[in-house]
């Protein structure tokens, strides 16, 4: 082969042509190759023998589309050229033959002159050779060469053909084993994967970008970059095959980019960025088959995001369901928060969740089984700007970086989700989820968390009616203190299970004269005073309770007499320097545990009504203790 191709190669000397015909012939070479050799490793060989026999350059071009592309190299010499800059040319040859042409007419640069033979198949031009001749040899003419290189034609379309159907098959391959892989999986990071793969494999030296419309991690070493919008031309670019579907070409110099569309039957799943180097113009062949495989790639994104999307579709499902089961489980309000934070926590990450209620007085209320955060005393005005938004609005808010927006500052936080509660078309509160990372919420917890909320609303106002319910029944409707059933019931619990207790029972003094003075009206006024007065005194010590008409009670679980006597002094204090008209009371109290023989509720209430009574008949505005 080696010899026979150096052969070849000293018929273009300055020698008798004959001669060197006689030691091999094409067909000799074309039965002992069996076809089996390319067209890039034959013209290859043959460059290769020619420039050390002659010292001389050949120049070879295959035809793709509407250019032709280099197949020997040469630094002086473009390696791509537009076909119709040969139109003169081939006019001359008669599109079959070969003929002279000086440099300059193609290579702006050059100032040889080439004998330029074109190849044709089927009609169709396929190759173009030139060889540098010295033009001062007059025993060089075109009949000779145009003998000599007819005989290789056959070797060269032939090379072509197979050369052709072996990309052609390769490719085919490639299609094939993308294809097997992306049946194979449902995960969309495979898929991904996979495509970048096929990219490189097709193409070697390629660089490869995935600019995704969705939210995917992909596996590791796979170039994943946002798909951004914005005034750029390369944004521009890729913005236009995104909403198109069309892939876009850009040139610049020696380097050409595809922006790709990665295309699926319901829409386009983001855009594949491919880098060409050291070239301007890809043949049209391979910008289809790119846009195969892309095509190929889009068609498994989508059943792969479909999958996953009905996967997570029905575990969203299973988490409403279990979430509802749960709400129908929980009766008090304070359960079904605590539930719901943590539920919150748990499927989306959140680091704090608030349950807020909106009231009628433009103020809010931090539910209980919230975060410690919506505790703290800063946070309500820190959000105002965000409730007020909410009461105006009543749309849910997705915020990937709060610091951007003028609806509320919490340092240190980053991402929100705020959902409104809403019930028969009326806002009752709202429920705020944060995280410290920007953007760490996904659209898909934005809508589950609308879906949980909706759940969840209807199951807390009924049980915030149930437990208003409740408190209506255990409050009395003048003085909101506890009534006397429910003072019962908690004295008689305490005394199951604590030590010791005291109880103290008061009675406005001269009431029937505050009512025949100053009306039926005033007198409720002075007592739900002085009932106002007892539950500031009594908050988390104990319990305050109408007892009947104008009397009231206090009791003081695992409290100490003394400490009773001391709350006493106090009270008697404060209502007469704070009631008006300025009224007094007389307290009874009794005590069980300790020293004390009352051992139920009749004995504990018989020993406070008898010191109550001796208060009134020595003198009123004062305390009795009955030991």
């Amino acid at each position: 082969m080696g010899s026979f191709i150096k052969g070849l190669a000293m018929l273009f000397n300055d020698q008798d042509l004959k001669r060197l015909f006689s030691p091999f012939t094409v067909v000799e070479l074309l039965k002992d190759s069996e076809f089996d050799i390319e067209l890039h490793s034959l013209v290859d060989t043959f460059s290769s023998y020619y420039e050390r026999t002659c010292n001389r350059s050949i120049l070879v071009y295959e035809r793709q589309d509407d250019h032709l592309y280099a197949l020997t190299s040469n630094v002086t010499i473009p390696s791509i050229i537009e076909l119709s800059e040969f139109g003169a040319a081939l006019q001359q040859t008669n599109y079959e033959s070969c003929c002279f042409i000086h440099g300059d007419a193609l290579f702006a640069s050059s100032d040889k002159t080439y004998i330029m033979y074109p190849v044709y198949l089927n009609g169709e031009l396929i190759l173009v050779f030139f060889f540098p001749v010295v033009v001062e040899n007059t025993n060089t003419s075109l009949d000779d060469y145009k003998q000599w290189f007819e005989s290789f034609i056959p070797l060269l379309q032939k090379s072509y053909v197979y050369e052709r159907r072996k990309h052609e098959s390769k490719r085919r391959e490639i299609l094939l084993q993308v294809m097997k892989k992306f049946h194979s999986t449902m995960m969309s990071e495979d898929v991904l994967h996979e495509i970048v793969e096929a990219i490189h494999e097709a193409f070697p030296g390629y660089l490869v970008y995935l600019l995704l419309s969705q939210e995917s991690k992909g596996k590791d070493g796979i170039p994943i970059k946002p798909l951004l919008y914005g005034n750029e031309v390369g944004s521009k670019v890729v913005e236009h095959a995104y909403v198109t579907g069309e892939i876009q070409i850009v040139k610049r110099k020696d380097k050409l980019t595809l922006f790709v569309p990665l295309r699926g039957k319901q829409g386009v799943y983001g855009v594949m960025e491919i880098k060409a180097p050291h070239t301007y113009q890809l043949p049209k062949g391979e910008v289809e088959f790119i846009q195969m495989l892309a095509d190929t790639g889009g068609n498994a994104l989508e059943n792969a995001e479909l999958y996953q999307q009905s996967r997570h579709l029905i575990q969203d499902l299973q988490l409403i369901n279990e979430t509802t089961h749960q709400l129908n489980e929980h009766r008090r309000l304070t359960d079904i928060v605590y539930y719901m934070t943590s539920q919150i926590i748990e499927s989306f990450g959140a680091e704090e969740v608030g349950f807020i209620l909106f009231q009628d007085d433009n103020e809010v209320r931090m539910l209980e089984g919230s975060t410690c955060l919506f505790h703290e005393q800063l946070i309500s005005s820190q959000l105002s700007p965000l409730f007020a938004k909410m009461r105006v609005e009543k749309e849910p808010i997705y915020i990937g970086e709060l610091e951007l927006y003028d609806i509320g500052r919490i340092p240190g936080f980053q991402s929100l989700l705020a959902v409104p509660m809403i019930h028969n078309q009326k806002l009752t509160g709202m429920v705020i989820a944060l995280h410290q990372e920007p953007y760490h919420f996904t659209f898909g917890h934005f809508k589950l968390l609308q879906s949980m909320i909706r759940h969840s609303t209807l199951a807390m106002t009924n049980s915030m009616l149930h437990e208003e319910l409740e408190r209506l029944v255990i409050t009395d409707h003048l003085t909101e203190l506890y009534s006397r059933n429910y003072l019962d019931e908690q004295i008689q619990s305490s005394m199951e299970k604590d030590q010791k207790g005291t109880f103290l029972l008061i009675d406005i003094d001269d009431f029937k004269h505050i009512n025949d003075t100053y009306g039926h009206q005033v007198g409720d006024q002075v007592i739900i005073q002085v009932a106002t007065i007892l539950k500031d005194m009594t908050i988390d010590r104990g319990i305050a309770a109408r007892w009947g008409g104008e009397e009231l009670a206090l009791y003081l679980p695992e409290t100490y007499v003394e400490d009773g006597r001391q709350l006493a002094e106090k009270i008697l204090f404060r209502i007469k320097q704070e009631s008006n008209p300025s009224v007094t009371v007389s307290i009874g109290i009794s005590y069980w545990g300790e020293s004390s023989d009352s051992s139920n509720l009749n004995q504990l209430f018989q020993r406070a009504d008898q010191s109550l009574y001796e208060a009134k008949e020595t003198g009123k505005n004062k305390f009795v203790t009955n030991e």
